[in-house]
This record gives C-alpha cells, sequence and structure tokens, in this order.
C-alpha cells in the first residue's frame, strides 16, 4: 500500500477524526489518503489549522476524540509556527504533519535551500515542541504511535513531524515495515506517602486554605474529586485554563485570581494561609509581578508534573511535589477524614462576604453614554447562555480581560483560551474548531476588533461550513491595551493604535454582509433587546459589533509605577486600581497586616 494511506490509517486507529488543513503540493498524498478516512476541514491560513485543531482536542476533553493540523513545506510551515507556540506554552496536545521536499533535494545546511519551498521545518520548531523531527524514510505504527502520545503526556505539548514527499508516495508492504527507534514515553514516579503526609498537614494546621487549580490537572481529574471538595467545603480558584472547572455559583468556588483577575478572587486567595497549585505553574499573570508579595501572609505548595517548573525560585514555596496532579489530588482526597467537618466554615463566611463587597463589574466602567460597557454585556451574555453552550474569548486585549474578569461561567459549558502567547487573532480559528467539535452546539466567540482583524479570512471558513457561530467584536476602533500603555506611561503619544495613528480597520457590517452572515451594533445593555436576542438564539452564523468607546478603561488591574532609573514596580494582584476608599479595604483585607492593605 502506499505509505500515505499506511500513515493516515495509523493516525485514524489512534482516534484522529479530523484534520485541518490548507493545501499544498508537498502534502498532496497524505491529503488525498486523509481525504477518505477522516474528515478534512479546509481554512484559509496554516496558523489557523493549528489553533482550531488545538481548541477542538480541549473541547472533546472527556471523549478523547482527536484532530491534527496538515500543512504544507515553506510557508506552510513558517505560517503556523504561531500555533504551534502557543499550545507549546498553554502545554496542550497539538499534532501538525508537515510536508517536506524529497529528500534527494534537502539541503542538509549545506546551502540554503535545494528542494520546492525547502525550509529547515524541524530545526524550526525543534524548541517549541516535545518532538520535532523529519521523516526520511517509513515509520511503522508503533513508532507514529510512539511519537503521537509524546503530545499527550507526561507534559502535554505539540509534535511535530515533516515528512518528505517522496517518503509518502512510497509502496511498502505494512507487515515488514518494522519500528527501529522505538520512542520510551516515561511514567511519572507516584507521590511519596511521606510528600502526602506533608501536604495533608499543612492542610490540617490550615485555618484559610485555597485550592488553585490549573489547566495541568485534567478537567476529568477534577471532575470525579468535586463532590469531595463541595463535602468538605474547601474553597476552589482557578486559573484562566481551568476557568470552566467550576459553576460560579457554587458555594467553595473562589473565582479567577490574577492580575486582570476578579478583584475580590485576588482579595481571597492573597489572605489565604495556604494555597495549593494543582497543575498551576503560578506564572508572573498569576502572581502578579510583584511575586514576592504573593500569598504574604501564608504557604505555598506547587504540585507539578515539571521538574523545571518546579526549580523557579518564584513564587516562594513550602512543599514542591514533582507529580501529576490528579493523582496528587486523589490520593489526598481519600485521607480528608481527618479534617473536622465545617473546620473552615469561617474561612468559607469571610470568603462570601468579600465577593458580596466587591462586585465583578465596577461602577468605575461605567463610562461613556451611547457606548456599551464591555463588563456589563460580557456579565449579562453569561447570565444569558447555557451550559450547553461553548464560550470561546481571544487571547489578548480588553475584550479578552473583561471577559476573564466577568463572565459568569456554568458548569459543563466548555470556556477556552490560550494565553501564554497572548497573540491577537487566535479567537476566531480556535472558535472554529469549538464549533466544528460539536456541530450541535452554539459557540460563542469573542474578540476585540484589532484582534479579529488579523485572521478575519476565516470569516469565509465559518460561510462555508453554516457554523452556529455567534461572533462578538468589541470595535473600539483600533488596540486598546496599547493605547492605555501609550496613555499611561508616554503622556498619550499614540502610534499605531489607531486609524489616526497607522491602523485601517474595516466597516464590519459590510464584511460580513460580502460573506452573507447577518450582523447588527450594539450599543447598550442588551437583555431587553430584542433584535440582539432574536439573532443571538438563531441557529447558523452571527456577529455582533460592540460599540466601546475608544478611551473606555479595563479596570480593576494592577498598575505599575515607572521611577527614574526606568525599574518598574508592581502592586501586589490585590491591590488593584481604582483603590479601595479606606473603610472598604479595611473590611475586605482585615486579614492581612496593616502595611499590605493599601498602596
Amino acid at each position: 500500500m502506499k505509505y500515505s494511506d499506511y500513515f493516515i490509517e495509523s493516525l485514524v486507529e489512534l482516534g484522529y477524526t479530523y484534520c485541518f488543513f490548507v493545501g499544498g503540493g508537498n502534502i498532496m498524498h497524505l491529503l488525498e489518503s486523509a481525504r477518505t478516512r477522516i474528515e478534512c476541514i479546509a481554512v484559509v491560513n496554516e496558523v489557523s489549522a493549528g489553533i482550531a485543531a488545538e481548541y477542538f482536542n480541549v473541547a472533546n476533553r472527556e471523549n478523547g476524540r482527536r484532530a491534527f493540523a496538515l500543512v504544507t513545506a515553506g510557508p506552510g510551515l513558517t505560517n503556523i509556527v504561531t500555533a504551534v507556540a502557543g499550545a507549546w506554552l498553554e502545554s496542550r496536545e497539538l499534532l501538525v504533519i508537515g510536508g517536506q521536499a524529497r529528500t534527494n533535494l534537502l539541503s542538509a545546511g549545506t546551502i540554503r535551500q535545494v528542494g520546492h519551498q525547502e525550509v529547515a521545518g524541524s530545526k524550526i520548531l525543534q524548541p517549541i515542541t516535545k518532538i520535532s523531527t523529519t521523516v526520511v524514510e517509513p515509520m511503522s505504527k508503533k513508532l507514529i504511535k510512539d511519537f503521537v502520545e509524546t503530545s499527550q503526556k507526561p507534559r502535554k505539548g505539540p509534535v511535530f513531524l515533516e515528512i518528505c514527499l517522496d517518503v509518502t508516495a512510497m509502496e511498502i508492504n505494512p507487515e515488514n515495515l518494522e519500528s527501529k527507534n522505538d520512542q520510551q514515553i516515561p511514567d511519572m514516579a507516584a507521590t511519596s506517602e511521606l510528600e502526602l503526609e506533608n501536604i495533608m498537614n499543612l492542610l490540617l494546621k490550615s485555618e484559610r486554605p485555597v485550592f488553585l487549580v490549573g489547566g495541568g490537572l485534567s478537567y476529568l481529574d477534577f471532575q470525579k474529586n468535586l463532590k469531595f471538595l463541595e463535602k468538605w467545603k474547601i474553597p476552589v480558584a482557578t486559573t484562566w485554563n481551568a476557568a470552566d472547572y467550576l459553576d460560579f455559583t457554587n458555594s467553595i468556588y473562589a473565582g479567577r485570581p490574577n492580575t486582570y483577575g476578579m478583584r475580590w478572587a485576588n482579595a481571597v486567595i492573597q489572605q489565604a494561609d495556604l494555597v495549593v497549585a494543582f497543575g498551576a505553574r503560578l506564572g508572573l499573570q498569576q502572581t502578579g509581578f510583584a511575586w514576592e508579595d504573593f500569598i504574604p501572609v501564608g504557604d505555598v505548595i506547587r504540585i507539578d508534573i515539571d521538574q523545571d517548573e518546579l526549580d523557579r525560585e518564584n513564587p516562594k514555596s513550602e512543599l514542591l511535589i514533582q507529580a501529576d496532579a490528579g493523582e496528587v489530588l486523589s490520593r489526598m482526597i481519600q485521607k480528608f477524614d481527618i479534617l473536622q467537618v465545617n473546620q473552615f466554615a469561617s474561612w468559607n463566611e469571610k470568603i462570601k462576604l468579600i465577593r458580596e463587597a466587591l462586585p465583578v463589574v465596577e461602577e468605575a466602567t461605567y463610562q461613556f453614554e451611547g457606548y456599551a460597557n464591555p463588563f456589563e454585556l460580557v456579565h449579562e451574555l453569561g447570565e444569558l447562555l447555557t451550559k450547553e453552550d461553548q464560550v470561546i474569548p481571544c487571547s489578548s486585549g480588553g475584550s479578552y480581560t473583561s471577559m476573564m474578569q466577568a463572565f459568569p461561567q456554568h458548569q459543563g459549558q466548555l470556556l477556552t483560551n490560550n494565553k501564554g502567547l497572548a497573540s491577537m487573532g487566535y479567537g476566531l480559528a480556535g472558535a472554529i474548531g469549538s464549533a466544528i467539535a460539536f456541530k450541535d452546539k452554539r459557540t460563542i466567540l469573542v474578540e476585540g476588533d484589532g484582534g479579529f482583524a488579523q485572521n478575519l479570512s476565516e470569516i469565509g471558513t465559518v460561510a462555508n461550513r453554516k457554523l452556529n457561530l455567534k461572533m462578538f467584536i468589541f470595535s473600539n476602533l483600533g488596540y486598546a491595551s496599547i493605547r492605555v500603555s501609550q496613555k499611561a506611561y508616554f503622556e498619550g503619544n499614540y502610534v499605531g493604535c489607531d486609524g489616526p495613528t497607522g491602523v485601517g480597520l474595516p466597516n464590519w457590517i459590510s464584511v460580513f454582509a460580502s460573506y452573507g452572515i447577518p450582523a447588527i451594533e450594539v450599543n447598550e445593555s442588551v437583555k431587553n433587546n430584542k433584535n440582539f436576542l432574536t439573532l443571538l438564539s438563531n441557529s447558523g452564523p452571527a456577529a455582533f459589533i460592540i460599540n466601546i468607546h475608544p478611551d473606555q478603561s479595563f479596570l480593576p488591574k494592577v498598575t505599575s509605577r515607572i521611577f527614574s532609573d526606568g525599574k518598574m514596580k508592581s502592586n501586589p494582584i490585590h491591590l488593584m486600581d481604582p483603590q479601595l476608599d479606606h473603610d472598604l479595604a479595611q473590611e475586605c483585607f482585615s486579614l492581612l497586616p496593616e502595611n499590605l492593605r493599601t498602596v
């Protein structure tokens, strides 16, 4: 049989049902083999293929269906680098299959190029993949399986295989094809009984614990243990990668702390006397740039599968446990009977009071009449959606942070993003992947106009597939985050942030009309807007242009000060701008020393 048939059949046996691709000469055999075996989704740009495949896999976290990206050599490879980098930083599963020139036309680093579209793809992607290799001879199913499964454990990440054109066209005898270099995927050592005992001793002594759950703890592992966390009433906060693990109304929910997080969640976690981080890498967005002030009156336990992450000096931690976060959580729960019933009752009551005192939609965000308030709209949208909806925020800018601060998520509702790279243009491709994963569900995309413009060509994919995708574009005439920074730090000397300073954006209603997609403008609250509600509930694609004033502030946020030597000093994450008045700060930060209650 032809090797391309053998290769694609190997992927089908491993659970791959979809392929996102842009066609090209160096993958012509692979695409022809895939066409008759799986559903192939054509996109306009290769970066969208990678992003869509990543989000497809996230959406199918409960059933194990998988998608991969297929791109040709040269520009196909270079276009997908951003998607690979995003999956790498978020520790997400992603398989990218690339084309390459024929084996007899590889330059092997001697000159810049011999074969058509030849570029050293595997070398380009090597620093941001778990495996990146050029396939110059047929691989067995066993070896393919070993390579592919490397993307899935022990710490997930992208795998890139570029296959030379002549290899894909080879006639092979499957029975004679044997693996020569099988990969061995190491198993993680189980947490020792002593380590577990140390964790439980700290928890037993704690009066104000918070479990901080990150994307490194799988959704399934968290769900199977949720009832026990609820029984013992242990507060659970989530990182943005685990934002949909817990319903916002759940009595143990402790919010989404972050530098752009919920103010009440930041106030809670900063007053904890013990934070146990399950698969949350505690990067600077999570701890704040003033990481020395993270958890100022408590201890931190970090449970991570990656020793390199644990070796970081920040934040200061009492215990470092290299292990699978799900395995540790399950074993901890088996020992929960040493805790007292309602042991954390007063702490839970304090969290409730803080949450009631610090609403997620603050008065300071109501700034301009005749324009929509992004926080109000996001909160109303969350109340209108159901647990069956799939919600895709973009990955940067005010539209993103307002979603992650104010959106009220429902249990069972997909809410996913890619924040590590913080790339504009991610949202639409991710929403396409999610919408194709579950075509019978409604998918909601929220993205800024600047970000949406970077990948608007994929509107054609939405229209062609008639996806049930509702696209919300926060239209503030450019790059709001850049404008805010230039206003705050450079006295409003704007450059490259809007139309007058060089950024050209289209008439959005006209753009969507050209694709046959209905679109309306929104300038105010939507909960009683009949046209809005009708379009939101109708099947098929639709767009909502949310007009937001260019000077709209996205608050609250943690700010920094620049000193004369050029250095910056950030506030700890609980001291967000605008600052709370004295009495409210005393009430909400009462468990902190006096000197940590104000800037």
